[in-house]
């Protein structure tokens, strides 16, 4: 990340929520206003080079990082002649709700020492064999790396697996890290990139015959990493309403669609026998075992009720984890 680009960053994000930066002028960012948010901010993290660009607010700076705001991000940010810079009709794009979280993260990655007292972040299991900086690099510039990883059972069962790989893409999943790689012997591997990563290293040897890799093309019926030969299919999942709100705004998956609403929407007594209280919605997947663990993380609050082999998989689980206790 760039100076520049943390300026472009903050331009957008003043100007399409100005009331969180004490902005309210019934939408509208003047320039002033701008300028003032922008030297807060600076002056905020004024010893971190990082911000050291947040100042240079010219007029014709700002209009220069608009035009490429225009063209990275798809945003059109308007001027009305004395009220301020505005953005019609305002959506946040999957491609920008992404790159606002992405950003979001590395400041607190940044800040983490600073912050720390503020902010809890859940740990990850990254291994300390692994940087990840020069692996993106590998990937981008079609390196192999050399890999020792120990498997544990579920990897085919505590095989060793050494030798060159094609890094494809790195996915961060469940506080857990992924490298898709892939060789002749192995096809594409995900490896977790904890405690069995035992050595890895970045070759300045490159692939002789790269394969291409869309991440999401192949993630597509995933729930998470795991890709099997099952067929993907419809699952229908009925979802108490009080956690139906959740999952409107965090999806189960890409696919998910609303069947039904939840006749009643909010109910004070959390009667699971009440049919009124379940919506449903459905997923195109394949109900995998990754499937399975997250569905059990749900708890009561959904259920599968088609296809019936689904439904059949859930509760063959349920009964065996009934029968421990």
């Amino acid at each position: 990340m760039t100076p520049e680009f943390l300026r472009r960053y903050y331009i957008l994000r003043i100007i399409s929520n100005p009331k969180v930066y004490g902005i309210d002028k019934n939408g509208y960012v003047p320039i002033e206003d701008l300028q003032s948010a922008l030297d807060h901010i600076r002056a905020d993290n004024y010893e971190d080079l990082l911000y050291d660009k947040l100042n240079q607010h010219s007029q014709k700076t700002i209009k220069r990082d608009l035009d490429k705001i225009r063209s990275y991000y798809k945003v059109i940010v308007l001027l009305k002649r004395n009220s301020g810079y505005y953005i019609e009709g305002y959506e946040i794009s999957d491609d920008l709700k992404e790159v606002y979280e992405k950003t979001e993260l590395y400041l607190l990655h940044h800040h983490a020492h600073s912050w720390k007292k503020y902010v809890t972040t859940a740990r990850s299991s990254l291994s300390a064999q692994v940087d990840l900086v020069p692996l993106i690099n590998a990937i981008e510039q079609e390196f192999l790396i050399d890999i020792e990883y120990q498997g544990w059972y579920e990897d085919n069962g505590f095989q060793t697996i050494k030798g060159f790989f094609q890094p494809l893409h790195i996915k961060e999943i469940n506080k857990a890290w992924y490298l898709m790689a892939h060789n002749a012997d192995f096809c594409i591997y995900a490896f977790c990139l904890d405690d069995r990563i035992k050595s890895l290293k970045v070759s300045k040897q490159k692939v002789r015959e790269p394969i291409n890799f869309d991440s999401s093309e192949y993630f597509k019926n995933s729930i998470g990493i795991l890709k099997t030969d099952m067929d993907p299919v419809w699952v229908h999942i009925k979802v108490a309403n009080h956690h139906f709100k959740y999952l409107e705004i965090n999806p189960l998956h890409h696919t998910q669609k609303i069947v039904s609403l939840p006749k009643k929407k909010d109910t004070k007594d959390l009667d699971y026998a009440n049919k009124d209280m379940w919506g449903e919605v459905k997923i195109y997947i394949e109900p995998n075992y990754e499937f399975l663990m997250d569905i059990l993380k749900y708890n009561l609050w959904v259920k599968v009720v088609q296809p019936q082999h689904v439904k059949t998989y859930v509760k063959r689980h349920l009964d065996m984890i009934v029968s421990y206790y």
